[in-house]
């Protein structure tokens, strides 16, 4: 058999090159070339690439990471977590929080049983709060603070609306490799679903859950912003020159390479683009501060939310969801939801550490898809630590949370006040207060607001979301001042 000759293509005088159609009718990159993997040829080939959207590129200057974690199964996030009260706020105590998992002896008004380490109040015997306490310094907790929202939703399921990833993407959190991101192959990147109307198909995340999931993020984004045009044009007439065998095989290539590849030809100069997008930048194995925080990687939830933390808080992902499972806990014992609680709180506390150490700041987002609910019956063990047995779903007993992390010092409160939506004194969610109490929807819409408002924008919320059904009362809902 004798080998193929490789040909070269042909280019018509005086015809440059620039759409992906010019490219395909030319036979100088096939179809698979440009959607089978991440290619900087996909990208600066696009018509988009000759007029960079200076508006999109200007929005994501100054936008603050976010990190959402969806923990899956109903867990208990008010009262024994997160404190929650009346229509006075979390300090407007219920007279009992017995459904809520607390025996009279832990009622938040008795001397230690309350701690507002991060602002945010929780209580004192959080295990939530423990692994927070345990993985982040004084110095860090001085400058976090949060909210939690009083909002019902369905038990157990993956249909509550809770994710609002593709609106806060919309808002500003974009990223320079892709914009969205989780751990679970799913439209929203974790287990509950985003709103039907938010979703927006060009933005899908991409799913990571390793250090080496980076290098083949499916989606560059905004990779096109960091070439001049110069610099574009140099690339595509190059290609001229070369065969499609020799392009497809600088596509194959890992993004990182690509790059390498393109600044040791001399088509980049800046050394500055091959350090912030080698493997070595983007793999957070590699990342002396995350081995600092999360150790060595070998703990699959660890591995997972450290890779998601570091591409967030760097700027290459906008936002990012990590799902984290094993919360539908009420087996009529306290001492697995305790745990689980605590492992929740050691993820987000070596986020929170990583934001410190990166200088960085972040907003954090925990919600669950329903929640629990407690009998007055003591588990005693050593894991149970004297608390009510957890004995059934209950979705009115559910809550989300937020929590903001600045590195120039704690964020200002808006209002005052840091719960949104109040508790009925059975200890479930009183659905008629606030337009979030009893609609998952509208809560996704109140923590785009509260994204916004970190930057002074959240006048622009009925243009991101197609509405503002908070009216006039918009201020109640939000958290922190502009940061």
């Amino acid at each position: 058999m004798t080998k193929k000759k490789e040909e070269k293509i042909i280019i018509p005088e005086g015809h440059t090159l620039k759409t992906r159609r010019d490219f395909l009718s030319h036979g100088l990159i096939s179809m698979g070339a440009l959607t089978a993997v991440p290619s900087l040829l996909g990208v600066l080939s696009n018509q988009a690439y000759a007029a960079v959207d200076c508006e999109v590129a200007q929005a994501i200057v100054g936008k603050t990471p976010i990190l959402i974690f969806d923990l899956a199964g109903g867990a208990n996030l008010p009262g024994s977590n997160v404190m929650v009260g009346g229509a006075g706020g979390q300090m407007d105590f219920l007279q009992s929080y017995t459904t809520l998992g607390l025996p009279p002896d832990m009622h938040p008004k008795n001397q230690g049983q309350l701690n507002t380490d991060l602002g945010l109040a929780f209580h004192g015997d959080s295990g939530i709060l423990r692994g927070i306490q345990d993985n982040t310094s004084a110095a860090t907790r001085a400058k976090v603070d949060g909210g939690v929202f009083a909002s019902s939703s369905s038990d157990d399921t993956q249909n509550n609306p809770l994710n609002p990833m593709y609106w806060l993407n919309a808002a500003g959190a974009q990223g320079s490799l892709t914009n969205l991101a989780g751990t679970r192959n799913s439209e929203s990147g974790g287990r509950s679903r985003s709103p039907a109307m938010s979703i927006n198909p060009a933005a899908q995340p991409v799913t990571i859950n390793r250090p080496e999931d980076a290098l083949a993020l499916v989606n560059i984004g905004r990779l096109n912003t960091v070439f001049s045009r110069n610099q574009a044009q140099r690339i595509l007439k190059a290609t001229q020159r070369m065969s499609e065998q020799r392009i497809n095989n600088f596509s194959s290539k890992s993004l990182p390479e690509q790059i390498k590849a393109l600044v040791s030809c001399g088509y980049i100069q800046s050394q500055d683009v091959l350090n912030k997008f080698s493997e070595e930048a983007i793999n957070a194995s590699s990342d002396a501060d995350v081995q600092a925080v999360f150790g060595n990687l070998n703990n699959g939830d660890d591995r997972k939310t450290a890779t998601l933390a570091k591409l967030v808080l760097e700027g290459y992902i906008g936002a990012a969801t990590i799902e984290k499972g094993g919360y539908d806990y009420h087996n009529r014992t306290r001492a697995t939801g305790e745990q689980r609680d605590e492992s929740a709180g050691v993820l987000i506390g070596k986020v929170l550490e990583l934001a410190a150490r990166k200088q960085k700041d972040l907003m954090i987002l925990v919600y669950t898809d329903g929640g629990v609910t407690a009998r007055a019956e003591i588990d005693d063990s050593a894991n149970g630590r004297g608390k009510y047995v957890w004995s059934g779903d209950s979705g009115q007993r559910s809550s989300a949370f937020m929590m903001v992390y600045r590195n120039a010092g704690r964020a200002t409160l808006r209002t005052g006040k840091r719960q949104v939506g109040w508790f009925k004194e059975s200890g479930s969610v009183e659905n008629s207060a606030m337009a979030t109490s009893n609609s998952s929807v509208n809560l996704s819409k109140a923590i785009v607001a509260n994204y916004l408002a970190l930057s002074g924008e959240e006048g622009r919320l009925d243009a991101i979301v197609g509405d503002n059904p908070f009216g006039q009362d918009l201020d109640k809902y939000l958290i922190f001042n502009k940061l």
